[in-house]
């Protein structure tokens, strides 16, 4: 284990208090040394292990900050010495004094800054089969519960360290249960599904949205503490450098603060200083995590200041085996440079070697941190909020006009801004700002306040950053997305102002959607009536036939009482039971319910009651993780298709979704049933005649959805008339948002906008072969704009007049295509729209004017 700042002896057993029962060791509580080849600690006991020692030892507090999706505990220890502890609430009012530095001079902050103990916070198991930074955890938290070493009394006195053992609990129980309980069978030893119940190994990709419980719990731990270290132990590839530290790559939005940006480069190049001292090889820096270009990974806590400290160590074989080079080689990269000065040189790689390293670089940190914490609280805490309120440059403010065309989709956004403590007004009245006009009711975000930077990250349409590591090198892909622009992902209007203005404004103190009022009661012989246009018009949907209400939709556009409505709207027949649901629905979205005496004289189609709706998930896809989570946020009643269901998918379905990433071999093959237990055979392979089942639930009748890549599965079942174009290179396209058309009479298009974005991961489009057979929702335009609506696009021309969403009818049933994911991480929410509209109308009945 880590000998860095070892300088006294500890104990074999650790005592605390003179009336506290003597602390074991972890080796002693778990009855093996946690880090050892071949065993996990079981995430449950490691629990009992924290409370332990919190209940032993006056160094250690312990909570549950609430339940995760699973419903098990999400941990978090304080660790401090006993009399910081016993001030915790003063500490963090110092903090939040120091965060929100208006009225605070500097010669005050720094004041307060030479007595305040900042905050360290340290996290482990946010991807669950990352198993080496969990498992230290114990040993990590022992030291500092235990140590009586001067280094140790000096990061307790500095700093109140905040921990949290497992960012994804659920995923640290799922991986080492499974792992015990596999010992000594055939099975995999990795969980083979996904350790997250929703977003798999997308878990820290929901830094944008936050849509989880447990990513909303995760930041209320930054909003609560404002530590000024946020540092993340994760693992990487086995080929990878045994571990990765900070200074980061290339580019970096103009959003982001220097100083906290070089804080975090500051504090990893000073951990390599100490990992080289005490020999560990194969430690390297920068050409790799080039995150900070936008937010989604780099989330909203690094715009408050938390410097970003990341670990990456090298994985091993099944978990926690020694992994070996096949050539007796050394792993990972042997060519020395300034980046890598201290080459592995051995061809082996253990989990005691792991936790060895993240053991010695936690304790780097905690003690570089603890040298000058004045400094820390200075910078970090005071002056990163300071400067976005001195900015001047970027707009002044953002304005989301009133009477939008979708206002859930405006106070979805907002719910994103709120929850990361970002200022919202409201105006009482309306005001020019930028030489236009606005009315009362439209929301105000200013970026000169202390989360500022942050609005204008989310809200900003900047280009992608010129990065490169030098003048004449290629430009450098992002690590994970070329944008996070949530104005075009929500299909929202956020103007950006560029000076000051006057208006009459109020703080929103509560976001809530606006309260909307239930007409009265339509005639006998009228109709309720929903327009198509928002995202949120998939609960009405989705509602209305969980109580078995009649529900049609208007085939063409139609007028009302002097109101034009769209094509796609919904026309309900009025009951009781109809307005308790519609004015339920309308209270969650903020989405007015009309009422007309006279039903529409237009065709319309009827929903089936109680559509059936499949998801072919495939086992460990995250695609359909995402999904499910977004069915189950709108309400539809859905059910994972089994390969048992295959036999009568008829009977049991109406409309089958293929999320992004399910293939022919996914479905075929699917996972090998003598390799996992039996809970975990209902996504085993269907074969040939599983195929076959399923192309004849199309012939007969069913309806089916393939997002992304599984658009080339459903043309592979179903022989559709359209081909997936291949461009050449160079194109590329790294998580960007692309502008497409709209085509009218396309009932999956209805409530969509003439011209939109799509999410494409360098995606490209269909071209129809058949155009008798096929109906274009969506192409690429052939106007002068550019196709990029945001992000990075190269060589994208190509695209021009392609296809994007397809639908076609296949014998009596029905299919949609598309070849972009429409709800890639549910960041594009103005497609859900759309998928909601093909869940159900394809099992719907064509209902004619009369």
């Amino acid at each position: 284990m880590a000998t860095l700042l070892v300088l006294a002896a500890t104990p074999a057993v650790g005592t605390a208090r003179a009336d506290a029962a003597p602390i074991p060791p972890p080796k002693q509580f778990f009855g093996f040394q946690p880090g050892t080849s071949g065993k996990l600690v079981r995430f449950s006991r490691m629990e009992d292990y924290f409370k332990l020692l919190a209940d032993r030892s006056p160094r250690v507090t312990y909570e549950s900050l609430g339940k995760t999706t699973l419903g098990h505990d999400y941990p978090l220890m304080q660790i401090s010495s006993p009399a910081n502890l016993q001030r915790v609430d003063e500490i963090l009012a110092e903090n939040n004094r120091l965060a929100n530095p208006r009225g605070l001079s500097e010669e005050e902050a720094r004041d307060l800054a030479a007595k305040h103990i900042p905050v360290y916070y340290l996290e482990a198991g946010m991807h669950s089969t990352e198993v080496g930074p969990v498992q230290v955890i114990p040993d990590i938290v022992y030291r500092l519960a235990t140590e009586s070493s001067p280094e140790i009394k000096k990061i307790l006195d500095k700093l109140l360290i905040v921990v949290v053992p497992a960012a994804n609990p659920d995923g640290s129980h799922l991986v080492t249960d499974y792992f015990n309980e596999t010992e000594g069978t055939s099975y995999t030893r990795t969980y083979p599904d996904l350790y997250h119940p929703y977003t798999g190994h997308d878990d820290n990709r929901d830094w944008l949205l936050f849509t989880q419980k447990e990513s909303k719990l995760r930041i209320g731990v930054f909003k609560k503490y404002r530590p000024v270290v946020e540092h993340i132990l994760h693992q990487a590839g086995s080929s990878n450098p045994r571990m990765w530290v900070p200074p980061w790559d290339d580019g970096i939005s103009d959003a982001r603060d220097a100083l906290q940006m070089q804080a975090s480069n500051e504090l990893g190049m000073d951990i390599v200083r100490g990992l080289y001292s005490e020999d560990k090889k194969g430690v390297s820096y920068g050409n790799g995590y080039g995150i900070w270009g936008t937010a989604d990974i780099a989330s909203f806590e690094t715009f408050m200041g938390s410097a970003l400290v990341l670990f990456e160590t090298a994985s091993l074989r099944d978990l926690a085996y020694p992994f070996s080079s096949s050539n007796g080689k050394p792993l990972g990269n042997s060519v020395r440079s300034m980046r890598n000065l201290l080459p592995y040189d051995k061809s082996t790689w253990t989990l005691e070697q792991m936790v060895d390293y993240l053991e010695t670089g936690v304790f780097l940190g905690l003690d570089s941190v603890a040298k000058e914490p004045e400094r820390w609280s200075l910078d970090e805490l005071y002056k990163v909020p300071r400067n976005a309120i001195d900015s001047t440059t970027g707009p002044w403010a953002y304005v989301l006009p009133a009477g939008q065309r979708d206002e859930f989709a405006v106070y979805d956004l907002l719910k994103v801004m709120d929850q990361s403590l970002v200022e919202i007004d409201r105006a009482t009245a309306p005001f020019t700002a930028g030489g236009k006009a606005y009315p009362a009711g439209s929301y105000v975000l200013k970026t000169r306040q202390p989360m500022g930077a942050w609005v204008n990250q989310l809200l900003g349409n900047r280009p992608y950053p010129d990065a490169r590591n030098c003048p004449s090198c290629p430009l450098l892909m992002p690590y994970s997305e070329a944008t996070d622009n949530l104005p075009i992902m929500f299909g929202v209007t956020a103007d950006p102002i560029a000076s000051s203005f006057s208006a009459s404004l109020e703080r929103v103190r509560t976001l809530a959607p606006d309260a909307v009022l239930m007409p009265q009661p339509p005639a006998a012989h009228g109709a309720y009536l929903v327009e198509p246009a928002s995202e949120g018009v998939s609960q009405f949907l989705a509602n209305l036939q969980k109580q078995d209400v009649p529900t049609f939709r208007a085939a063409a556009g139609f007028s009302s009482n002097g109101h034009a409505f769209a094509p796609g709207t919904l026309v309900v027949p009025p009951s009781a039971r109809a307005r308790a649901v519609l004015e339920d629905t309308s209270k969650a979205t903020g989405l007015a319910v009309y009422a007309t005496d006279t039903a529409p004289q237009v065709a319309e189609f009827q929903l089936k009651p109680g559509t059936r709706v499949g998801l072919i998930r495939g086992i460990n896809n995250q695609a359909g993780g995402w999904l499910m989570w977004q069915l189950d946020q709108h309400g539809v009643d859905y059910k994972v298709v089994s390969a048992d269901d295959y036999p009568r998918l008829s009977a049991l379905y109406d409309t089958i979704l293929m999320p992004d990433g399910i293939s022919q071999s996914r479905i075929v093959n699917g996972v090998d049933p003598s390799t996992v237990p039996e809970r975990f055979r209902w996504a085993r392979g269907v074969g040939q005649e599983g195929w076959d089942q399923l192309k004849q639930f199309v012939l007969d009748g069913g309806t089916m959805v393939a997002i992304g890549s599984s658009g080339d599965t459903a043309k592979a079942l179903l022989d559709l008339p359209a081909d997936h174009v291949m461009l050449p290179s160079p194109f590329r396209i790294p998580g960007s948002l692309m502008r497409v058309a709209t085509s009218a009479g396309v009932p999956e298009l209805w409530g969509m906008p003439a011209q939109w974005a799509t999410w494409s991961e360098g995606d490209t489009g269909w071209r129809v072969t058949d155009a008798s057979k096929a109906k274009v929702g969506t192409s690429y335009p052939n106007d002068a704009q550019p196709l990029l609506a945001s992000g990075y696009a190269e060589g994208d021309a190509g695209l021009r007049g392609l296809a994007d969403i397809v639908t076609f009818d296949v014998g009596q049933g029905h299919v949609m295509i598309s070849a972009t994911d429409l709800n890639f991480r549910t960041w594009p929410r103005a497609a859900w729209t759309v998928i909601a509209n093909a869940i159900y109308q394809g099992p719907s009945t064509e209902v004619p004017a009369a």
